[in-house]
C-alpha cells in the first residue's frame, strides 16, 4: 500500500465543520470536516492555506462559528472556488491537506518522487503534504573538518504536492561519523524556488544547478562558533521541551533520549538546585551556562532527528537547530580554550543571583 492523493474543487460553503467549544477557555476544537459527504480530518496546513486564501485568522472563531464565517465569506466573495487536496494514508486515514487557487499549478506525489530519484542524494520522505529530499550541491561534497568531525555539503528540498506554497531549499551539513544531517531550517539559510507553469522543469533545473558558496561559508562559521560557545540554560531548556513533547507523543523511538540529554547538559536541575527551571526568568536563563557547548546541542538534536524521530518530531528538531544557529548564541565565544567551566559557572551564577 502507498500514499494516495485526491484533488478536487469546491466552494468554501461546501466545508461543513464539526466543532466543539470549551466553555471555560472559549477555544474551539474541530473534530472533522464534512466535504461532499465524506468526513475528513483537517491538518494545520489546511487551516493555514484557508487563512491565507481568504484573508482571515484563527482568532475570528473565538467570536463566530465556522459555519457563520464560511457562509459570510461565500456571500461576500464573488469567486470563492478553491482546489482541495485529500491525503489518504496507507493505514486508511483521510486528511484535508490544503486548499489553493485552482489556477495555480500543482505537481503530484508520484511525479516528484520520480524526479528527485534521478539525482544523487540521501533520504527521500513524505509528511504533511511535503516531500523532503536530500541532494549534493553542484560544487560537490566539499568535505571539511570542524573540531575533528568531518562534514559534507548537502541541501534539502521541500516540495509541496498539494498546491499550497512553493518548493524551498535549505542548506544542510552531513556529519560523516554517524550520518547525521543538520538542516538550516531558517530564513537565513533558505532559498525559494521560483515556479512557472511547468513545476517539474523548475524543480529539475534547481536540482541540477543549485549551489550557494556564501551560504555554506556562513553556515560553517556558525558551526565553528558553536564549538567555542557554552550552551545557556535557556538554549538547553528549549530543546528539552521539544524532546519532552514528542517523547510523550511517541514520536521519538529511542528510550534513552532523556537520560542522555541530562548527561550531556550536566543535570541542570541538580546543578542549580531548582526543581523547576522555568521559575527563572528568561533573562537569567540566558546567562547561566550548562556543561555542554552549542555544538553538543546541535549534534544531539540532529542525531535524534535523523535516526530516532518521526517526521513531525524530526522537523521540529531541525527547526530548533536552524533557529539556534541563525541567531547569536546566548553565550557566544565563552568556551575558548582558556576558559574553565567552573570559573564561568561561578561568575555567571553570582551575576544572576545579584
Amino acid at each position: 500500500m502507498k500514499w494516495n492523493f485526491e484533488y478536487g474543487y469546491a466552494r468554501i460553503k461546501d466545508f461543513q465543520v464539526a466543532a466543539e467549544r470549551d466553555m471555560r477557555s472559549g477555544k474551539v476544537h474541530v473534530k472533522s470536516i464534512d466535504l461532499h459527504g465524506e468526513q475528513l480530518t483537517p491538518t494545520p496546513r489546511f487551516w493555514r492555506s484557508m487563512f491565507q486564501r481568504f484573508g482571515f485568522s484563527e482568532s475570528v472563531f473565538r467570536y463566530f462559528d465556522h459555519g457563520e464565517v464560511f457562509q459570510r465569506i461565500a456571500a461576500r466573495t464573488p469567486s470563492d472556488a478553491i482546489r482541495f487536496c485529500v491525503e489518504r494514508s496507507p493505514q486508511g486515514k483521510s486528511r484535508l491537506l490544503s486548499v489553493s487557487n485552482p489556477k495555480r499549478p500543482v505537481i503530484s506525489h508520484d511525479e516528484v518522487m520520480d524526479l528527485v530519484d534521478r539525482y544523487e542524494g540521501g533520504d527521500v520522505g513524505y509528511a504533511d503534504g511535503l516531500i523532503t529530499s536530500t541532494h549534493r550541491p553542484r560544487s560537490g561534497d566539499c568535505t571539511f573538518e570542524i573540531g575533528g568531525d568531518h562534514f559534507k555539503h548537502r541541501f534539502v528540498m521541500e516540495t509541496p504536492i498539494d498546491g499550497f506554497s512553493q518548493p524551498r531549499i535549505f542548506l544542510s551539513f552531513l556529519r560523516m561519523v554517524c550520518s547525521n544531517g543538520a538542516i538550516g531550517y531558517s530564513r537565513a539559510f533558505r532559498s525559494d524556488v521560483s515556479l512557472g507553469k511547468d513545476i517539474g522543469h523548475c524543480i529539475s533545473r534547481a536540482l541540477d544547478s543549485y549551489d550557494n558558496g556564501e551560504g555554506y561559508a556562513a553556515l560553517r562559521q556558525r558551526f565553528e562558533s558553536a564549538q567555542t560557545s557554552w550552551a545557556s540554560l535557556h538554549e538547553c531548556n528549549s530543546l528539552y521541551k521539544i524532546l519532552c513533547k514528542f517523547e510523550r507523543g511517541k514520536s521519538i523511538s529511542a528510550e534513552n533520549v532523556m537520560p542522555d540529554f541530562h548527561k550531556m547538559t550536566g543535570r541542570l536541575h541538580e546543578l542549580y538546585g531548582m526543581a523547576n527551571l522555568d521559575a527563572l526568568s528568561e533573562k537569567r536563563q540566558r546567562i547561566l551556562p550548562a556543561r555542554c557547548r552549542i555544538y553538543d546541542l546541535v549534534n544531539f538534536a540532529s542525531e535524534v532527528a535523523t535516526h530516532h524521530a518521526e517526521a513531525d518530531a524530526s522537523r521540529s528538531l531541525q527547526a530548533y537547530i536552524g533557529s539556534l544557529i541563525s541567531d547569536e548564541y546566548d553565550m557566544e565565544g565563552t568556551a575558548v580554550d582558556s576558559t574553565e567551566f567552573a570559573d564561568l559557572l561561578l561568575s555567571e551564577s553570582s551575576a544572576a543571583l545579584n
